[in-house]
């Protein structure tokens, strides 16, 4: 009778334990269900979502498309320039003062030569902080915000870039903003490889800088000159962002915007010096950095007579390696009250 005993009792045990463990397969296969219920009801509610919102977008815009509202222009500025750092912002056509304009380059140089020189500039600061050296091949489109064509205005630049290693290609994107129109006073935000970005969240950024308290210093002193950093000739070739930085000077100064191009050629550098704190950082190392230019350029009178204008030009960067913004702030002048009167028929 104990072996029987015994067996009934360990009969009941397992019988026991099946059951607990049924029952929590039932309960787990339960909870599964349940979450994968409340996951298709969340998913089926953000579709929902969407699609009210695009069709409330979609109703919205194309009235005030026909009205020729400004609030069509910001509506369009919010849902579509926020969502994609103002890059792709296509569904804009209309140019308008104080909005976004979208602008197509039908051939590859086919754009202004401000636009040129800003795309190279955001490809030169990815080159500086990302360690690469792409090149600019062409400009595809550039959307421009701004009141009118003589106030500052923000470029955000769709681009081709090439690697002169592997002669690969790759679409770029970066932003320039303009604070104002009589010196150069220009922020880059954006600078990088097309869909590697930020998505919207460029302009939420709240403690990014803004470079408010950048300043132009003066021409240096004799005495200050002995401090600075002498760049050599043979190494102005292997640091073509100092040519970059007097024609963006030079752009942003020049009273007369005809010609551009070829007056830029028309410019040869003759010294260029350079302060920083970071002693120990070579030429392209340097993060925030200020430079003295001295420069000549060509210039033809009214009978067509060469002439040499001996300039200056004051360029001072500023980088924030959190955000990887920049700023660029510099003024251009003649080198001499007699040089003045050389220029002025500049």
């Amino acid at each position: 009778m104990g072996k029987v005993d015994l067996a009934r009792r360990n009969r009941s045990r397992l019988g026991k334990k099946r059951l607990e463990k049924e029952k929590r397969r039932k309960k787990q296969a339960l909870a599964d269900n349940e979450f994968k219920k409340k996951s298709k009801e969340r998913e089926e509610k953000r579709k929902e979502r969407e699609e009210r919102e695009e069709k409330i977008k979609t109703r919205v815009l194309g009235r005030f498309r026909l009205r020729g509202s400004a609030a069509y222009y910001d509506r369009l500025h919010r849902d579509l320039g926020w969502k994609s750092d103002g890059f792709d912002v296509d569904g804009l056509k209309t140019r308008r003062h104080g909005r976004m304009a979208v602008f197509k380059c039908a051939e590859p140089n086919d754009c202004p030569v401000i636009v040129w020189l800003y795309a190279k500039m955001g490809l030169h600061r990815y080159n500086m902080l990302e360690g690469t050296n792409l090149q600019l091949h062409s400009v595809e489109k550039y959307n421009r915000e701004g009141a009118s064509l003589r106030m500052p205005a923000s470029y955000y630049i769709t681009c081709v870039a090439e690697d002169p290693c592997t002669g690969s290609l790759v679409h770029f994107q970066t932003s320039s903003h303009e604070r104002n129109m009589y010196e150069l006073n220009v922020r880059c935000f954006v600078a990088r490889p097309q869909n590697t970005g930020t998505m919207g969240t460029l302009s939420n950024d709240k403690i990014a800088p803004e470079f408010n308290h950048c300043s132009v210093p003066k021409w240096p002193s004799e005495d200050d000159q002995n401090k600075f950093y002498v760049v050599q000739e043979s190494e102005l070739e292997d640091n073509d962002w100092i040519r970059l930085y007097l024609e963006l000077v030079f752009a942003y100064t020049n009273p007369s915007k005809r010609h551009l191009q070829r007056r830029l050629s028309d410019l040869k550098i003759v010294e260029v010096m350079v302060e920083t704190e970071e002693k120990d950082a070579k030429l392209k190392g340097f993060i925030d950095v200020t430079l003295y230019i001295k420069y000549h350029q060509e210039i033809r009178d009214a009978k067509r007579r060469a002439r040499v204008c001996k300039r200056r030009a004051i360029v001072r960067r500023f980088v924030d390696l959190r955000t990887q913004r920049m700023c660029l702030r510099g003024n251009d002048y003649p080198d001499s009250d007699h040089q003045a009167d050389i220029c002025g028929s500049n």
